[in-house]
């Protein structure tokens, strides 16, 4: 009787270890599967992050260009993101281009004009170590990732807008200058101050509509048949950012210049501009504040020439944007402080056209000793609202603000 009933325990044991020895395996089973599964989900969201920062890094340098698209695809295959858990570059990366975020895209388009939309294609490769035990998975899976990056055109512009806002050379732009710069050379310095009527050196004949005899930079006092809307000393040039209510004031303009405001209400392409009146002596150190603001407040110029007719790119300077996070080199790049974002106005009637960018020179207002001299800026292209590249070009063939988003 004891020995059958030590033969029944031993054979419940076996049972045990037996049932233990298979849930065991079953159990490690699964949990290979789990870490496959797992490494897929990361991995996958690895690529698709590089995707977009990709797509939204090439979008940063489309300018409407054959050189911008080139520039682009350089951005996206050579991006610095990395995924297989942040150790490998992504091998296969394929760029192309679209007039619209759902448009037929196009690797090479030519002429590229109105190319604004980048789809990034990124894939790899991820080796498997334990699905493989189903007879219908291979030994590695193929993972890919989409993105699509876009600019997108904005028509308002609240806090961040430069308390200037220069007259346009053409009434028209969008018919005049279809390349989308207000009639202004890249390169070149335009006005932002103008000179108080009577009191400026009178170095040219130049005339403003009411036919007063006015005083700016060289941009607008070479431009054969600009008449600069300056009427008086009710409008030199600073405008109203309060809309009326009260942000003539020399204080706030000072403010304004060096980016310490908030706007209530944003500027609107449409909308007629309020001008500042009177003489603002205030506003020449806060300019030079924020050109010191600068982490290379040196450079002379943002091009190295002026540009020889409307839409052509000349050369860059050393002059750039630093990237977040990384110490500035020697000659050291700028932080972006010298690039202003300003409404451009239709001389002729005040209304706003758009918004363009412009680089603080070292010395925005010369002779210092004068407070009725012009004020200057070099004008670098019309406006984005992300500045990664240094600011200034767009893709999409269309006055304004841009600024840069995922579509895909």
């Amino acid at each position: 009787m004891l020995l059958r009933s030590w033969k029944r325990l031993a054979a419940r044991r076996g049972f045990v270890l037996f049932v233990t020895a298979l849930s065991s395996v079953a159990i490690l089973g699964m949990m290979g599967l789990c870490m496959d599964l797992a490494r897929l989900y990361i991995a996958k969201n690895e690529l698709q992050n590089y995707a977009d920062a990709a797509a939204i890094a090439a979008t940063n340098r489309l300018d409407g260009t054959t050189t911008g698209i080139s520039n682009a695809t350089t951005e996206a295959t050579t991006n610095v993101n990395k995924w297989f858990f942040d150790t490998a570059s992504v091998g296969t990366v394929a760029v192309d281009f679209a007039t619209s975020p759902t448009g037929t895209f196009a690797s090479n388009p030519n002429p590229a004009t109105g190319y604004a939309f980048t789809r990034v294609q990124a894939q790899g490769t991820l080796p498997l170590y334990f699905m493989t035990i189903f007879s219908s998975v291979g030994s590695t899976y193929n993972i890919s990732a989409t993105a699509v990056a876009g600019q997108t055109l904005l028509n308002s512009l609240g806090d961040g807008a430069f308390p200037f806002s220069p007259d346009a050379h053409v009434p028209n732009p969008i018919a005049s200058d279809p390349t989308g710069n207000f009639g202004f050379l890249k390169g070149e310095v335009y006005t932002l101050r103008w000179d108080p009527v009577g009191k400026g050196k009178k170095v040219t004949s130049i005339t403003n509509r009411s036919g007063n005899q006015v005083v700016g930079c060289t941009g607008d006092m070479n431009a054969t048949g600009f008449i600069p809307g300056a009427d008086n000393n009710g409008q030199r040039g600073y405008i109203d950012l309060l809309d009326g209510g009260g942000g003539g004031g020399a204080s706030f303009i000072r403010d304004a210049i060096v980016g310490s405001v908030q706007i209530p209400d944003p500027l609107v392409v449409g909308e007629t501009i309020d001008n500042a009146n009177g003489n603002k002596q205030t506003e020449v150190p806060a300019l030079l504040n924020r050109v010191a603001q600068d982490t290379n407040p040196t450079t002379a110029t943002y091009y190295t020439a002026k540009a020889t007719s409307l839409g052509e790119t000349p050369p860059r300077t050393y002059y750039a944007v630093d990237p977040p996070g990384l110490p500035p080199p020697s000659p050291p790049r700028g932080n972006g402080r010298r690039i202003v974002t300003s409404p451009v106005n239709n001389p002729t009637n005040d209304i706003i056209i758009g918004f363009a960018q412009f680089f603080l020179p070292p010395d925005p207002c010369p002779d210092l000793d004068s407070s009725v001299q012009p004020c200057c800026a070099e004008y670098i292209g019309s406006a984005q609202s992300l500045p990664a590249n240094g600011g200034g070009e767009n893709g999409g063939g269309s006055l304004g603000l841009y600024r840069i988003k995922l579509f895909q």
